[in-house]
């Protein structure tokens, strides 16, 4: 079966071929503006308690809510394995959470559409809460279990960092993707 959306590669030159390709790298933009999200949160804190909001989680959502097609669930759990390896947590903590928040987003979105930010940020919050419960319980069954002490102040951060989170976002997918959303 031919598709007929696109012109096949070999009818094009050179300079068509590199314009057409290098077209899609706007598919990578959420992945890599959630994997730069995971990196921010490797920098050192001074401060005696792990207070460094769930930045990448909440990149997750928001890209999720933004532009759902461009961070389905399998990327997510990609996104949090490359997480898990980053943060030394055993492998799949991070890679079932992000994958739930992606899934969970896109059956609320399906079931809610859009609606406003104060909505997004509540939503946001209590799957922030959910996550770092249900991580921490992951946590202890492979046998490092979290304090809930720190745990509170991380999802506390979480929840005052999501308008940051938010904005950055949507700055990023301004510049890439233009008003007009993904082409």
């Amino acid at each position: 079966m031919i598709d007929r959306g696109a012109p096949p590669l070999r009818l094009m030159n050179a300079r068509e071929r590199r314009r057409y390709m290098l077209g899609y790298w706007r598919t990578a933009v959420p992945a890599l503006s959630v994997l730069v999200l995971l990196w921010v949160m490797t920098a050192p804190l001074l401060l005696p308690v792990p207070v460094f909001p769930q930045l990448g989680l909440l990149g997750i959502f928001v890209w999720a809510t933004f532009q759902p097609g461009l961070m389905p669930p399998w990327l997510a759990f990609l996104l949090g394995f490359v997480a898990d390896l980053l943060f030394s947590q055993p492998i799949g903590v991070n890679a079932t959470l992000f994958a739930a928040t992606a899934a969970f987003v896109r059956v609320f979105e399906a079931r809610y559409g859009h609606h406003a930010h104060g909505f997004d940020w509540g939503i946001a919050s209590l799957v922030v809460v959910v996550s770092s419960l249900f991580g921490a319980q992951l946590m202890a069954l492979a046998a490092r279990p979290v304090p809930l002490g720190p745990l509170f102040w991380q999802v506390l951060t979480s929840i005052i960092a999501y308008p940051l989170v938010v904005w950055l976002c949507a700055a990023i997918q301004r510049r890439a993707f233009g008003p007009g959303g993904p082409r």
